[in-house]
């Protein structure tokens, strides 16, 4: 299939799965009586505030993560990669572009900032898997907390057999990015960058292996230093869940919403290829909130008011990258500001 097939191919599948998820909202909110889920959701107020305060300062963790993975590499400024990972993740979550389009729009703005665009795919690369490592982490402390909730026979296989598919795949994922696959890699790259830029020839450029080694190579600290700040911003996002809840009138322990928040965002990652997750996110909660005993009216109004940031935060995020193509468009070889 040439490359114009499979965008096309692309496109259709991301369609339908978008279809296919808001038909399940639409459902799981029909079955869950759209009066009561619009009234809790309403009960909030200026309580979404908050939500949407937590939610910045998780982007603006994750993006100092980026920082500190490229730190004494590159001379860009923190307050740059908080800035384009603010973008990173208003394409993640509005455009059907799966959870890796995010990452090569920010690489390609990183390029603006005289970065090789190897070096800058690269980055992105290990900072998703890193982001991923810390949210797997999330996950198993959320299992363990649930299994200590409601007893461990009824999560234990479950929480097993997820945790060893987690293994498997960051394991594979590390292998590819640490010991070859670097040709593969490559090519990929180009051809999802091309989907994401409009760029025929994508943004990245051979040497995406050797980028790869010079961030690993003998910089075991500030990897673990961004690890842990991609792990305080999945902690901290649990603060979403506890002032929707509260807001909403319902009580909810700190450990439950640690549960909920968790397992929830593992289901929305594993939903990566359903554009926003919609449908698959809602019946996690759904699911989760069943075994805390939380009322389906309440999970269904989490998910949606969770998704309250995606817009407030996303649709700026997508004019700042609207803003930044178009100056680069105009003025190809004047440096970023």
């Amino acid at each position: 299939m040439n490359q114009i097939g499979e965008k096309r191919a692309w496109k259709i599948a991301s369609f339908l799965g978008l279809s296919l998820g808001l038909a399940l909202t639409a459902w799981l909110v029909s079955a869950a009586s759209l009066t009561a889920v619009i009234q809790s959701i309403t009960t909030i107020g200026w309580g979404v505030l908050a939500v949407v305060a937590v939610r910045a300062v998780m982007i603006a963790a994750n993006g100092v993560a980026w920082a500190v993975l490229l730190a004494h590499l590159i001379n860009v400024p923190k307050r740059i990669f908080v800035l384009l990972r603010w973008v990173r993740e208003a394409v993640d979550v509005l455009l059907p572009v799966a959870y890796v389009g995010g990452g090569l729009v920010g690489a390609r703005m990183l390029t603006f900032w005289r970065v090789s665009s190897a070096l800058a795919v690269a980055s992105a690369a290990v900072d998703l898997f890193l982001q991923i490592v810390a949210q797997a982490l999330f996950a198993l402390f959320g299992a363990l907390l649930l299994m200590h909730l409601i007893g461990t026979r009824s999560v234990l296989p479950d929480a097993i057999l997820g945790a060893l598919a987690a293994v498997i795949a960051l394991g594979g994922f590390y292998i590819v990015q640490r010991y070859g696959g670097a040709r593969a890699i490559d090519r990929a790259l180009i051809l999802l960058s091309s989907r994401v830029t409009s760029n025929a020839q994508g943004t990245a450029e051979p040497g995406f292996q050797l980028a790869m080694d010079v961030i690993w190579n003998g910089r075991q600290s500030y990897i673990v230093m961004a690890l842990l700040v991609h792990a305080f911003a999945w902690t901290f996002g649990t603060l979403e869940v506890w002032f929707a809840l509260h807001f909403m009138g319902w009580p909810v322990t700190l450990e439950q919403a640690v549960v909920l928040e968790s397992l929830g965002a593992s289901i929305s990652i594993a939903a990566f290829l359903i554009p926003g997750s919609w449908g698959v996110q809602e019946a996690g909660y759904v699911l989760i909130g069943h075994m805390l005993g939380l009322p389906v009216q309440f999970s269904l109004s989490l998910s949606l008011v969770k998704r309250i940031p995606d817009f407030l935060l996303g649709v700026p995020g997508l004019l700042v990258w609207h803003a930044f193509e178009t100056r680069r468009l105009f003025f190809p070889n004047q440096p970023a500001a």
